[in-house]
């Protein structure tokens, strides 16, 4: 009940989040109470006995899979055939070979060599088909493994698949790019580092558009040489955070509010960057709100990925979806402001071009 309460006094800071006159304490206010319940409530790894990923690395997602064969497919049944036919014929042939090793070979090589050239042809066919089909079934022990690990997520940093599957990240890697090849994870793909694995075509497109993204916004950074010290390239960095966050958490309501949030972030920085004058009015957003913001995502991914949440996560998350939407409110609130002055403009030029066109007798003034 007091983090309730708690929580109440956050939203309650983040209504005044532009106002110049308020701002200064309670942002920092925001701030402080917003970490300070949070570490109160836990590390959600915990819980589920996983690794917090680190920045930089893709954020792991808890979504609902659709169909499990559209992500894995073992073909057992070929390679058990293989299998099948193969070890027998290596057997019937293997016991002769060994037979006439031990009889012939002492008393004529030739005549142990032309048996060898009559039996060795048809033991290698067994082998053939025997070997390969048992390395391939063994390789699909791993694909299941991995895919148990992953626990209906679908993607998912190879290294915590390695830890959990206690093996050698190398090795780990190394399999995941096998069985992509060859078709047991048919939508399966590694990002360009290999530190991330993703079980669906989906999430690797949206891996991709947020690499472009990234790329773009590091080449903007380096082609632009901006007075005001990057806060620019700072606030869409912190959108791009959100929207890679935004990945994991696909179940509503949360995944909507974060939609909305995005688009009002990314319209203010818009005419921020049009109207530099409004950049002092960001210093609190900048500072404060934002960097929480972002904690207060991640976090709530980081509870989306606990199995068995208990009610303190459950209700953290309840309190972080009402924070974002005051967040969210601000926001637009904030939006509509950055464009008041621009309303004043228009509406005084149209008043003061209606009264001289009244005054030349082009229209009349009573309209």
């Amino acid at each position: 009940m007091q983090d309730n309460k708690e929580w109440n006094n956050i939203r309650d800071n983040v209504v005044n989040i532009f106002d110049e006159n308020k701002a200064a304490n309670q942002a920092k206010e925001f701030s402080n109470k917003a970490i300070d319940i949070l570490k109160r409530v836990g590390n959600p790894i915990q819980y589920n006995k996983t690794k917090i990923v680190v920045p930089n690395k893709i954020i792991v997602p808890n979504r609902i899979k659709e169909k499990p064969r559209v992500y894995l497919k073992t073909n057992r049944s070929d390679s058990l055939i293989r299998v099948f036919f193969g070890i027998p014929i290596m057997i019937l042939f293997a016991i002769p070979i060994f037979v006439v090793t031990l009889t012939v070979f002492p008393g004529s090589i030739g005549a142990w060599f032309a048996t060898m050239c009559a039996l060795i042809p048809f033991f290698s066919v067994g082998a053939v088909l025997a070997v390969p089909a048992l390395f391939r079934l063994k390789l699909i022990d791993e694909a299941e493994k991995y895919y148990r690990i992953m626990n209906d997520k679908l993607y998912m940093n190879v290294e915590d698949i390695a830890m959990l599957a206690n093996e050698n990240k190398e090795l780990v890697e190394k399999n995941l790019r096998k069985l992509i090849e060859r078709g047991n994870f048919p939508q399966g793909h590694l990002d360009a580092s290999g530190q991330c694995f993703m079980l669906s075509n989906d999430i690797y497109k949206e891996y991709l558009e947020l690499e472009e993204q990234k790329k773009n916004q590091k080449l903007i950074e380096d082609k632009k040489n901006i007075p005001d010290g990057g806060i620019i390239p700072e606030g869409r960095q912190y959108i791009l955070s959100i929207k890679e966050m935004h990945l994991g958490i696909k179940l509503e309501p949360m995944s909507s509010k974060l939609d909305k949030l995005e688009t009002v972030l990314a319209a203010i920085f818009d005419r921020v960057e049009k109207e530099p004058k409004e950049l002092k009015k960001l210093d609190k957003l900048m500072r404060y709100y934002l960097p929480t913001t972002v904690k207060l995502i991640k976090t709530y991914s980081d509870f989306d990925n606990v199995i068995s949440p208990g009610d303190d996560i459950i209700n953290t998350k309840r309190e972080i979806e009402l924070t974002i939407d005051s967040i969210n409110e601000a926001c637009m609130e904030f939006q509509n402001r950055l464009f008041k002055d621009t309303v004043f403009d228009a509406d005084t030029d149209a008043a003061l071009l209606k009264a001289m066109l009244a005054k030349e007798g082009l229209i009349d003034e009573m309209k």
